[in-house]
């Protein structure tokens, strides 16, 4: 008599591990843009994606972690590398730096972001390593990679030297105040 062959059980779930961060980034974007830092739990981020609280520690060891990097990731996706990978071919500088600041301030005055900065600005005095972490991890890695756009154009003779530092910064500003101005303040709609 042969041995009998034992077929596994199929998993009523299948994990998707690549896809796990980014499903707990989405759901602390909404949590902490909605109860702020403070009032968020990390078993209100579990809840919202669909998995355990433990599961979260599994990539993020704090909540503070969690915070910055869900920062980090939405602040840097909106500037560009200095090659656009998105296949957008513009041709002028002109060009290039009106669509980064369309996609710049298009994210700045989304409803969700005006939610996560006003979370972070409300938080700054209670947490400033949070502060501290999120300007370093989020707001100079864009800045860094928009310099790097204007870098870029300086070499190609497009644009005149300048510290692309303070020039990225510059632009960026620009747009954040105008988004900030118009959408928490009320200001004059353009």
């Amino acid at each position: 008599m042969a041995p009998a062959r034992i077929t596994p059980r199929p998993r009523r779930w299948q994990r998707r591990p690549d896809e796990r961060p980014r499903q707990i980034l989405e759901a602390a974007f909404s949590v902490f843009g909605a109860s702020g830092f403070h009032q968020a739990t990390l078993d209100d981020v579990a809840r919202q994606a669909g998995i355990t609280k433990g599961t979260i520690y599994l990539y993020f060891p704090s909540k503070a972690a969690l915070f910055t990097s869900m920062l980090k990731t939405r602040i840097t996706a909106v500037i560009p590398s200095a090659e656009p990978p998105d296949g957008r071919a513009v041709s002028s500088l002109e060009g290039r730096l009106a669509g980064i600041g369309q996609d710049i301030y298009r994210f700045l005055s989304s409803p969700a972001y005006l939610a996560m900065f006003r979370t972070v600005v409300g938080e700054v005095a209670q947490f400033p390593e949070v502060a501290a972490q999120v300007y370093r991890e989020g707001v100079l890695v864009a800045n860094r990679r928009f310099a790097a756009v204007i870098r870029a154009a300086i070499r190609s003779g497009e644009f005149r030297g300048v510290d692309a530092m303070i020039a990225a910064r510059a632009f960026i500003g620009m747009f954040l105040i105008f988004a900030v101005s118009q959408r928490l303040l009320g200001g004059e709609r353009i």
